[in-house]
């Protein structure tokens, strides 16, 4: 193993220092705001009609891991719910910036200069994070990933709730790690026009422009909502050294160009909504050290509609049919000179396009005075179909002869899934109980069967909640065609929470975990060819702190993650001599997400910070093909947008100017596994400005 010459130490006393003065800060800040708070707890109920929902922190409520809407601290779950105003207050750029202020998200490159996610230290992009827009499922049917940066417009998020662990029995597939849910706005959220514009420069130049416009209204019984959404950005103004040493400079280099257009429509219980997707980018870093002429096609595009009717059948139980489907080509990589052998990029071309089909039927409500019940059952088809360009080994349901090679393929594949689950949320004046089991039959894999169980209390200002979950990933369609013998992976979580409520707005809460992935599913490469592998196991254990206050002067949410992979198998995620720390992944993250309202509640100051410890990526193979690693210093990332709502006077207009990485710390997008990719620069300092206005239409 090799490392590069490491950071000063004075960094290290420098962070240090600044970690310990701003917690000290704050907890001055938070004793001062208990006396405050209890002023409010005082107040009459004439003066809490007035408050905002941002400052009910008892009033935050979530249905992402329990179809019964339940406050933060009752919901089964160890969960984080971002709302609109938070986003829109912090000048977030896109869902990069949003999700990195959860605890124990990080990000990683992928091939092609895509970006994914992991959590708690385990590379969560193979399939291993479930990402819903409405309850539509957004991960792509071919490998099941979810490519990140620039893609989606934040300006017609209501909220965001996040299951961090297994999400519940209701959720198979790709809710392994997480659950990440985005719920977009309704007509009566919006109530009118909504128009915006963002705007980014990077130190080296452009960095992206991106406008939004939307609609919503309740017409009586009928809501409509209507948003638009294009934009064009550069991943990155920096320097990209290749393995060669190669240097490309990423401006024009890599970019990408979202289109996203969402539709609504509700009627007392019906729920339509249909999308279009098309995330392009342009890039020339391919799979491991290749490096095109010229920027080529990484597209991921989908189409998708989806309806629901709540039926109620009586005061207590509701019955809820759904059909949806998903039409998608991803990681579209067709420009024709890649089928030139002289091409470096030749072989990469890829035209795949993958429809997924669902029906399913839940019936919930209160079957007893204590007992909420939820019972579901659900099936899809996925089909899949190769251009009539791809290369006969790129096909599916490949036949090889003696010597390994190719004799017959399909340019089709079709697969199904019959699932069903049952969950139970039992209260009583003991504990809390909230269990379930989901089984599934993927036609290409053995039937399954995952249990789920929470218990939770509230005593007084605590709250305890004790969790444990499975869940059941069969392969993806790619993951089958390359590997035909790939098996399923399961993942298994235990966690205990405490959470002490000091204050009627304040809240204090530690989580400790284990994660642990049996036959976990993993991209590699053998004899020089990509394939997918199943692993004996992999996994972390760790913990989280939250610390979140809400008053009349604004916010402070502070939290700091840390893991320790655990029994960790996979050749991909390991750096040599280091056991305890997976590849790409800090083991140390402490974020914090503010707001200060400066002088009335239109104009307010909003600051947040991430600081990762040391991380750790590949660095290539050294003479005796062994893998050698780099190490990447500690990292601080400041940021700040100072906002100012109806500028003017002018009711509905907003503005809002910032900065992201003011120091110039340069974050680096590492690959989280060893494939041949080196470290992806991310964005220098950038400068933000936001404008939006909102005609209202009443």
């Amino acid at each position: 193993m090799t490392y590069p010459s490491s950071s000063p130490l004075v960094l290290y006393i420098a962070l240090c220092r600044t970690l310990f003065f701003v917690f000290t800060f704050f907890c001055i800040v938070g004793s001062t705001m208990v006396s405050r708070a209890q002023d409010v707890e005082n107040l009459s109920m004439k003066d809490l009609e007035n408050l905002s929902f941002d400052q009910l922190l008892d009033l935050d409520v979530l249905q992402v891991a329990s179809r019964k809407p339940l406050s933060k601290k009752e919901i089964p779950g160890t969960v984080t719910l971002i709302k609109r105003d938070e986003m829109i207050r912090s000048g977030a750029r896109d869902l990069i910036d949003v999700l990195r202020l959860v605890p124990g998200f990080e990000f990683g490159q992928d091939v092609n200069g895509a970006i994914g996610m992991g959590t708690r230290g385990v590379w969560g992009f193979e399939g291993k994070i479930l990402f819903l827009v409405d309850g539509i499922q957004m991960n792509e049917i071919l490998y099941a990933n979810a490519p990140l940066g620039n893609n989606f417009p934040l300006d017609i998020i209501e909220r965001i709730e996040i299951i961090r662990g297994p999400g519940s029995s209701f959720y198979g597939g790709y809710a392994e790690l997480a659950v990440i849910n985005i719920i977009t706005r309704k007509g009566e959220d919006m109530n009118g026009v909504m128009a915006s514009g963002y705007f980014g420069q990077m130190q080296g130049g452009f960095g992206r422009a991106n406008g939004t416009l939307a609609f919503g209204k309740k017409f009586g019984d009928i809501s409509v909502s209507a948003s638009a959404f294009v934009g064009k950005a550069n991943r990155s103004d920096r320097t990209f050294l290749a393995a060669d040493s190669t240097q490309l400079s990423m401006l024009g280099n890599q970019t990408l160009l979202p289109l996203n257009i969402n539709l609504g429509i509700q009627w007392q219980g019906l729920k339509v909504r249909a999308f279009y997707d098309r995330y392009n980018s342009m890039t020339r870093i391919g799979y491991g050290s290749i490096i095109t002429e010229k920027p080529v096609p990484n597209n991921f595009i989908t189409l998708g509609a989806d309806m629901a009717y709540d039926i109620k059948i009586n005061d207590k139980l509701t019955l809820t049919p759904r059909v949806s489907y998903l039409r998608q080509t991803p990681w579209q990589f067709n420009d024709l000179s890649s089928l030139d052998s002289t091409n470096p990029a030749f072989g990469a071309f890829f035209d795949k396009t993958a429809t997924r089909t669902l029906g399913s039927l839940t019936l919930s409500g209160d079957v007893l005075p204590n007992l909420f019940l939820t019972v579901g059952a659900e099936a899809f088809w996925d089909n899949a179909v190769a251009s009539n360009l791809t290369a006969l080994d790129a096909l599916f349901s490949r036949e090889f002869d003696a010597t390994g090679n190719v004799v017959h393929a399909s340019n089709t594949v079709s697969y199904n899934n019959i699932g069903g689950y049952v969950q139970g949320l039992w209260t009583n004046n003991i504990v809390n109980i909230n269990a379930g089991i989901r089984v599934d039959k993927y036609s290409a894999v053995p039937i399954a069967a995952v249990p789920w169980i929470g218990l939770t209390k509230i005593i007084g200002d605590f709250n305890v909640k004790l969790l444990f979950g499975q869940n059941f990933r069969a392969p993806t369609i790619e993951n089958i065609r390359i590997n035909a013998g790939v098996r399923p992976e399961i993942t298994t979580a235990l966690e205990l929470q405490l959470g002490y409520q000091l204050s009627y707005n304040m809240l204090l809460s530690a989580n400790i975990f284990t994660v642990s992935i049996t036959d976990p599913i993993v991209f590699t490469t053998i004899n020089g060819l990509e394939s997918y592998f199943n692993y004996p196991r992999t996994g972390s254990n760790g913990f989280e702190l939250e610390y979140s206050v809400k008053d009349f002067w604004g916010f402070v949410n502070l939290n700091y993650s840390f893991y320790a992979a655990d029994n960790n198998q996979v050749r991909e995620y390991t750096v040599t001599g280091l056991k305890n720390i997976l590849l790409g992944f800090a083991q140390h993250k402490a974020t914090l997400n503010a707001s200060f309202r400066l002088f009335d509640d239109n104009i307010s100051i909003n600051p947040s910070a991430t600081f990762l410890s040391e991380r750790f990526g590949y660095a290539g193979d050294d003479a005796n093909g062994n893998a050698t690693f780099q190490r990447f210093s500690p990292i601080l990332l400041v940021n700040a947008f100072l906002q100012w709502r109806n500028i003017a006077s002018v009711q509905g207009l907003d503005v809002g100017i910032g900065m992201y990485d003011i120091f110039g710390a340069n974050y680096t997008f590492i690959q989280p596994y060893t494939a041949g990719n080196q470290p992806l620069p991310g964005a220098s300092r950038e400068f933000v400005l936001r404008a939006a206005y909102t005609f209202s239409w009443n």
